[in-house]
C-alpha cells in the first residue's frame, strides 16, 4: 500500500476521533460533530455498549477516570447503529468497522455476511435519534438505483440463483486437478511442459480461491483453505485485501488493487514520489508482473503474523501453508511462479484499474 496516501473514513471526523475522545478536553482532536456523539450525551453519565460474537450488547459506561469512548455509526438499510461496542467483536477485524464510520454499510452487508450474520446486525444498538439526524445531514442519501438494486438483489436470491452448483463445482475442480497431474507427471521429462501447466494450476487456483474465500455459504467455509494449498495465499490476507477491494473500490490509501507503486503507477503521483521508470512503465510493466505472485506471499506471512498478534477470530486456522505446487522440482517451481505471476497479473490489470 502507498505510504503517502490518507483514508477518512467519515467526510465529518478524522480517524483520530473515530473511538475516544477526551474527557477532560485538554488534548481532544474530535470535530464538532463528534463531541455531541458521545454516546447520545455530552453531560450527566453518557453510556456505551460492549458486545460479543454473537452481537449480544450490554450498556457499560462510555467513560472512565481518562476518556469517554465517543460513538462509531453506520447506517445499514437506512438505520443508523452505533458499533462502538462491536468493533472489537467482530470477526473480521475491528479496522472494517472504522472504516465505515458515518458511512452506508448496506452493500457490504448483504454481500460479505453469511444469513446468520445479516440477522444478527439487527440486535445491535441504534444510534440515538440526534445523531442519526445529524448524520443524515452529510451522508448522501439511498438513490433509486441503489434501492432498485437491493431489491433485485433479494428477488434473485429468493429465487435460487445463490444456490450452489456442485456439479459446476466439480467441473472446476476437475480443470485445476488435471493440470496438477499433468505438471507432476511432466516434471522430471519435459520440465518446460511442467512449469507452463504448473503455472497455469496456481492462477487457476487463484481464481477458485477468489470465489472460495469471498462465498458466504458452508461449502465456501469448508473451502477456505484451497487457496492456501493451492497457491501458497493465506485466507486471511486474501479476505483483507480483496474484500477492501470490493467494499471500498479505488478509494486510495485502502484499495490495494490500485497501490502498486512504486512499481507501476496508476496516475501521476505527487512529484517527490514519482519514479524515473513511470515514463517507460508502458514497457517494462511485465517485469513486475512476474513477480506478483511472490509479492503476495510476502503480504501473506506479513498479514498472518499481524492477525496472529492482534489475536483475530481464526487468524491461525486460516493461515498460510506451503502450496502443493512447491513440492515440484526447483528448475519447475520457479518458472512456475514467475509464469503465474505474469497470467494473473495480466487478468487482474486490466478488470481491476482499466
Amino acid at each position: 500500500m502507498s505510504t503517502h496516501t490518507a483514508f477518512h473514513p467519515s467526510p465529518t471526523r478524522s480517524p483520530s476521533t473515530v473511538a475516544f475522545a477526551s474527557r477532560t478536553g485538554t488534548a481532544t482532536y474530535m470535530s464538532s460533530i463528534a463531541a455531541n456523539r458521545v454516546n447520545g450525551a455530552v453531560n450527566g453519565q453518557p453510556k456505551a455498549y460492549d458486545c460479543d460474537e454473537d452481537a449480544n450488547c450490554v450498556e457499560v459506561n462510555a467513560c472512565d477516570e481518562e476518556m469517554c469512548r465517543t460513538t462509531l455509526d453506520v447506517r445499514i438499510h437506512g438505520e443508523w447503529y452505533d458499533l462502538s461496542g462491536w468493533r472489537k467483536a467482530h470477526p473480521a477485524g475491528a479496522h472494517w468497522i472504522d472504516w465505515y464510520d458515518g458511512r452506508d454499510a448496506t452493500e457490504v452487508m448483504d454481500a460479505f455476511h453469511s444469513e446468520k450474520a445479516r440477522k444478527m446486525w439487527q440486535r445491535l444498538p441504534r444510534s440515538t435519534e440526534a445523531t442519526a439526524v445529524q448524520l443524515e445531514k452529510d451522508v448522501m442519501p439511498d438513490t433509486s438505483t441503489q434501492l432498485a438494486f437491493r431489491e433485485l438483489r433479494e428477488q434473485l436470491e429468493a429465487d435460487g440463483w445463490w444456490d450452489r452448483d456442485y456439479v459446476h463445482e466439480a467441473k472446476l475442480l476437475g480443470i485445476f486437478g488435471s493440470l496438477v497431474v499433468g505438471s507432476f507427471a511432466t516434471a522430471h521429462t519435459v520440465p518446460v511442459v511442467s512449469a507452463v501447466l504448473a503455472g497455469l494450476a496456481m492462477t487457476n487456483a487463484g481464481w477458485l480461491g477468489h470465489d472460495y474465500v469471498h462465498g458466504v455459504d458452508k461449502f465456501c467455509d469448508k473451502m477456505r483453505l484451497f487457496v492456501a494449498l493451492a497457491g501458497g495465499l493465506g485466507a486471511t490476507w486474501w479476505s483483507d485485501k480483496h474484500n477492501k477491494h470490493h467494499a471500498l473500490t479505488n478509494e486510495m490509501g485502502v484499495d490495494e488493487d490500485i497501490a502498486t507503486d512504486p512499481f507501476l503507477y496508476t496516475w501521476a503521483p505527487d512529484p517527490k514520489h514519482d519514479s524515473p521508470l513511470r515514463k517507460i512503465q508502458h514497457l517494462i510493466f511485465y517485469i513486475p508482473y512476474y513477480f506478483l505472485i511472490a509479492l503476495w506471499r510476502v503480504d501473506t506471512m506479513q498479514v498472518i503474523v499481524s492477525a496472529v498478534e492482534e489475536k483475530r477470530t481464526s487468524a491461525k486456522s486460516r493461515s498460510s501453508t506451503p502450496s502443493s505446487l512447491t513440492f515440484l522440482p526447483f528448475n519447475v517451481w520457479v518458472p512456475t511462479t514467475l509464469l503465474s505471476g505474469l497470467t494473473s497479473a495480466l487478468i487482474v490489470t486490466p478488470t481491476h484499474q482499466s
